[in-house]
């Protein structure tokens, strides 16, 4: 777009507008067919209206897939996963007023079973859909079509600031660490890809190397202080702490600057230290390196 001399405002603009699309698409897309399909058997007097406002809606998006101009600026995977998301409507259409929509997509055969895939995945739960669980598929169709790091899902209160108040926090902090007994499904999901990517790796060395520091760090700490840093750590890590992630800082330890890795031996070791019993909360899988690290230490 700038070759063609496109001006900047007008590039930001276009990206923002496929940043927040796709977003919005994402959101409401395993949603709505479940208010669609309430509306279409409850209400039976809306239906002309609900008719006219899904068939505009696919039109809207039939464009917004296919136009010329589109097409040739839209990432492809915004594009993809954007007919995809339109094509799964159109099922639905198809299913409640019986007009066929979906041919007009021309939709390639990954589009096609990607789509299926999701409208069976409403279809097996629109009649046995617990509460909040829309939201679930909202979560799993994003990492299906690689969109799930354009968003971040937290509990609502949460969101409202339960958690501002440092005391009731801290406490929060030793009944669940690391936010554990959080229903936050973006978080419970994170922690199960990165136990899981752990438990594949095997032992970690590096986090070994990094425990030893700590366990020398800590050696003639008194317990009380351990748990204060413990405490500061779990803090810092409510909004969870990447591995890949440098420049880590704890204000207790201010000569010292943290890698992914290096604060999950702190966190680790410090609970471990001062606050053994609640260390299985943290759902970090790192015992063995433990152990191992406290007999490189010993020598």
């Amino acid at each position: 777009m700038r070759k063609k001399g496109v001006p900047e405002e007008s590039i930001s603009g276009f990206c923002t507008t496929l940043f927040d699309g796709i977003n919005l698409q994402i959101f409401n897309a395993p949603i709505d067919l479940f208010i669609e399909d309430f509306l279409y058997h409850e209400f039976e007097e809306l239906r002309p209206y609900q008719f006219i406002s899904l068939f505009g809606l696919l039109k809207q998006g039939l464009h917004a897939v296919t136009n010329k101009e589109i097409v040739e600026h839209a990432p492809p995977n915004i594009l993809w996963s954007s007919k995809i998301f339109n094509i799964v409507s159109a099922m639905q259409f198809k299913d409640l007023y019986g007009v066929p929509v979906v041919q007009e997509f021309h939709a390639t055969s990954s589009e096609l079973s990607n789509a299926k895939a999701f409208y069976s995945d409403f279809l097996q739960h629109k009649d046995s859909r617990k509460p909040g669980q829309e939201y679930e598929m909202v979560l799993d169709w994003a990492e299906r079509l690689g969109l799930d790091e354009c968003f971040e899902l937290i509990d609502e209160k949460e969101y409202r600031g339960e958690r501002t108040d440092i005391d009731k926090l801290l406490t929060s902090i030793e009944e669940g660490p690391h936010g554990v007994e959080s229903r936050d499904i973006d978080k419970r999901r994170d922690e199960e890809r990165f136990q899981k990517s752990q438990t594949e790796t095997g032992t970690n060395m590096a986090v070994v190397m990094f425990m030893v520091d700590a366990l020398n760090y800590f050696r003639y700490m008194p317990k009380e202080r351990i748990k204060e840093i413990a405490h500061e750590i779990a803090l810092l890590g409510t909004q969870g702490f990447s591995p890949d992630k440098e420049g880590y800082k704890v204000n207790a330890i201010p000569e010292k600057i943290f890698s992914g890795y290096h604060i999950l031996a702190f966190y680790y070791v410090s609970w471990k230290l001062a606050i053994p019993e609640m260390v299985s909360h943290l759902n970090l899988p790192y015992d063995g390196e433990f152990e191992l690290a406290m007999k490189l230490q010993q020598k």
